[in-house]
């Protein structure tokens, strides 16, 4: 019992430390672009969701990205059999399932990269560590 136990600690710890290294990941993500020109960051990222620019000449662009998760397959598989009086029968079954409830909100990953002098010189990241940390400069 006290194996199972001491397994049980290791795998929380594990994923603790887990979690942790993926907020590095994306820390290394976003300080990849910093210093990175407009131009680079739409090759890469696309046309910004939205912009602004504030009164001391710094461009505020945002990116959004949006995952759904999918649900994964299931399968069933069923063997029976039955004996009624001198008679029998076998039967077998094979089915998927349907997923039932609401689905799981959209994960979001939202980046807003600050311009001055054409060059991003701040940032802001929003969303789950799973998904931002993708972003990260080719």
């Amino acid at each position: 019992m006290r194996i199972s136990h001491n397994r049980r600690y290791l795998a929380v710890a594990l994923a603790l430390l887990g979690a942790c290294a993926t907020a590095q990941d994306v820390d290394r993500a976003k300080d990849s672009w910093q210093g990175a020109s407009y131009e680079e960051v739409l090759r890469v990222w696309g046309a910004p969701a939205r912009s602004a620019v504030t009164n001391d000449g710094r461009y505020w662009y945002t990116w959004e990205t949006v995952g759904y998760a999918q649900p994964g397959p299931s399968v069933g598989f069923g063997l029976g059999g039955m004996r009624v009086g001198g008679g029998g029968g076998v039967g077998v079954g094979v089915g998927t399932s349907v997923p039932v409830g609401s689905p799981s909100p959209p994960e979001r990953c939202e980046r807003t990269l600050i311009f001055k002098d054409g060059v991003v010189v701040d940032q802001s990241w929003i969303g789950p560590p799973s998904m931002c940390a993708d972003f990260k400069r080719p």
